[in-house]
């Protein structure tokens, strides 16, 4: 028979293990709680508003459903290239982020390139007019290309606000010339890109801080 102090001491070791067990799961559940906050932000893909844009005379086309994400990001001194995340460094400003998709394609080796027209600018609390600080990056035919900055140009015609200031719609014109990545200066191919984007639902999420918003404004000739 087991004594009683045996007994005791039974109970206490299952007990202490019992416990061990508890602390290490609450210990995973935590580390994986606070894994899933820093990455629950997903930019969502949207259908709604219009895009039309010509690449060297040719139409690119859009997906016909998730054609595009949108939203303003911070952007700092270490993330100050198009597409790029603005959690890191310095912040230096509020940008405009709007990338279109268009077709999957396979290359030689059997990997997937997803065409896409990308673009980014200064938000500047909304303001209308070309651009500051614009940029066009362009996924097409297998290649990828950056717009030259001094022959680039992005008029945002009009921002209209929703009612809760969590969004807004977005029309605006561009026009710039590009050159390919990763090739000699030489052989860099270079291609003309202009159209216009018209009621593109831009995000702006809860950690964006913004100064007075400019209401619902259309831009004047002048202003284009």
């Amino acid at each position: 028979m087991i004594k009683a102090g045996e007994l005791c001491q039974l109970k206490f070791k299952a007990m202490k293990r019992f416990l061990t067990l508890f602390f290490l799961l609450a210990i995973i559940t935590a580390g994986s709680s606070f894994k899933l906050t820093r990455h629950a932000h997903v930019e969502q893909f949207k259908n709604d508003g219009y895009l039309m844009a010509s690449i060297d005379g040719k139409t690119f086309q859009a997906r016909e459903e998730n054609k595009y994400t949108a939203e303003l990001m911070n952007k700092s001194a270490e993330s100050n290239t198009l597409l790029a995340s603005g959690n890191g460094g310095k912040l230096t400003r509020v940008a405009t982020m709007v990338n279109f998709y268009g077709s999957d394609f396979k290359d030689d080796d059997d990997n997937t390139f997803t065409e896409s027209l990308g673009f980014e600018y200064t938000f500047n609390e909304g303001s209308l007019g070309q651009a500051a600080d614009q940029k066009i990056i362009l996924s097409y035919n297998n290649q990828r290309f950056t717009s030259i900055p001094s022959e680039t140009k992005i008029t945002v015609n009009k921002i209209e606000w929703s009612s809760d200031r969590r969004s807004f719609t977005l029309s605006a014109d561009f026009d710039t010339k590009m050159k390919s990545w990763g090739s000699p200066a030489q052989a860099s191919q270079t291609l003309s890109v202009k159209g216009k984007m018209e009621d593109i639902v831009i995000s702006v999420p809860s950690w964006i801080i913004l100064k007075n918003s400019v209401p619902t404004a259309n831009a004047t000739d002048d202003d284009k």
